[in-house]
C-alpha cells in the first residue's frame, strides 16, 4: 500500500471554507482511491452514494472533526477514485473499503453512510464481524428484504437504474444530458432545498466523466442482472449483524421503497430505524443538522 498526498489545486478538488481538509490517494491492489479526512482522534469513515463523492459530506466533516479523525473516501469509479472497467459488484466495493481500513492503519472504525455506501456498511458489518463497531446510516435498506406483494412498487422505483444501467444509452445520458442528474437531485424534492448550483455542478462534472459514468452504468447493471435476484432469494441470510446499527430514512424516498425497510429482523441484533416525514431520499441536503444531533447521539450512545 502507499499514499499520496495531492493538491486540491492540482485536481480540481472543491474546497471546503474553513476546514482544512486533507486529500490523498491510497493505492490497494491497484486501486487508486482518493480520501478526504480532516481531524484528529479515533477513525470514523463516511461512505457516500451515487451520484455522489466525497463533498457530500463537508456539514458532517465540519461537525465530527473535533471529535474524530475523518476519513471520507470517493468509492471506486466515483470523485477522485480511480475508474476501472470492473469491480461494481457490491462484494467487491465491500472488499475495496474493507482494504482502505486496514490500509489506513485501522482494526476497527465508526461508520456514516448514505445509499450504496449504507449498502457496503451493511455488507461489511455482517461479513466482517468487529471491522465497523457502529454504524449511522441515512436512507438505505439493509440486506435481507422480506419477499411478498409489497415489493411491487418497490421494484417499479427502480426505473430510474435501468436507464443508467443501458450499455452505450445509459453512460451516454450521464455525459450528455445535465437534466437527468437534475432530476434525479429534486425528484423527491420539487423544491430543490438545500442544493445549490455549485453543489450539483461539482457531482455532475466527476460523474459526466467518460469513464466515471461508464463505472454508474456498470454499478447499476451489475445490481439489476447479477445482484437483483439472488437478494431476493436470501444472498446474504448466512450472515448476522452483530453491528448496532441506526438508520435514518426520509420517507418521501424516490428511490427506496419503505417495503424494502422489512425482513432483516432475524439477522440482527440490533437495528434502529427512524422514518422522517416530508424529507426524501437526499436527506444530508435537506436536513444536514438532524443528520449531524441523531449520529452524534448515537455514536456516544
Amino acid at each position: 500500500m502507499t499514499s499520496q498526498l495531492i493538491t486540491m489545486a492540482k485536481q480540481g478538488m472543491p474546497e471546503v471554507p474553513g476546514l482544512a481538509i486533507r486529500h490523498r490517494y491510497v493505492d490497494i491492489d491497484s486501486l487508486k482511491i482518493h480520501i478526504a479526512e480532516v481531524g484528529e482522534g479515533a477513525p470514523l469513515l463516511m461512505l457516500h452514494g451515487w451520484p455522489q463523492n466525497w463533498y457530500m459530506w463537508r456539514e458532517q466533516m465540519k461537525y465530527f472533526s473535533s471529535q474524530y479523525h475523518v476519513i471520507a473516501p470517493d468509492i471506486r469509479g466515483f470523485g477522485w477514485t480511480e475508474a476501472t472497467n470492473t469491480g461494481y459488484l457490491k462484494d467487491k466495493l465491500t472488499e475495496d473499503f474493507r482494504k482502505l481500513i486496514l490500509a489506513l492503519g485501522y482494526s476497527q472504525v465508526k461508520l456514516l453512510s448514505h445509499d450504496w455506501g449504507g449498502w457496503i456498511g451493511f455488507i461489511a458489518s455482517a461479513k466482517y464481524p468487529g471491522l465497523i463497531s457502529m454504524h449511522f446510516a441515512t436512507n438505505i435498506c439493509p440486506i435481507w428484504p422480506k419477499l411478498s406483494w409489497k415489493m411491487l412498487p418497490a421494484t417499479i422505483q427502480l426505473g430510474y437504474m435501468f436507464r443508467i444501467a443501458m450499455p452505450y444509452f445509459g453512460p451516454r445520458m450521464l455525459m450528455k444530458n445535465r437534466n437527468f442528474l437534475d432530476y434525479i437531485f429534486r425528484r423527491d424534492n420539487p423544491n430543490s432545498k438545500g442544493w445549490t448550483e455549485e453543489e450539483k455542478n461539482i457531482y455532475h462534472q466527476r460523474i459526466s466523466q467518460p469513464d466515471r459514468a461508464h463505472a454508474s452504468s456498470k454499478l447499476y447493471r451489475d445490481f439489476l442482472l447479477k445482484e437483483y435476484i439472488p437478494l431476493g432469494f436470501g444472498k446474504y441470510k448466512a450472515l448476522y449483524l452483530k453491528t448496532p446499527t441506526y438508520v435514518l430514512f426520509g420517507k418521501n424516498d424516490f428511490a427506496i421503497a419503505l417495503s424494502w425497510l422489512r425482513g432483516y429482523e432475524n439477522y440482527a441484533d440490533s437495528i434502529k430505524i427512524e422514518l422522517v416525514p416530508d424529507v426524501g431520499h437526499f436527506i444530508l441536503s435537506e436536513k444536514p443538522f438532524l443528520v449531524n444531533e441523531r449520529a452524534n447521539d448515537f455514536f456516544k450512545s
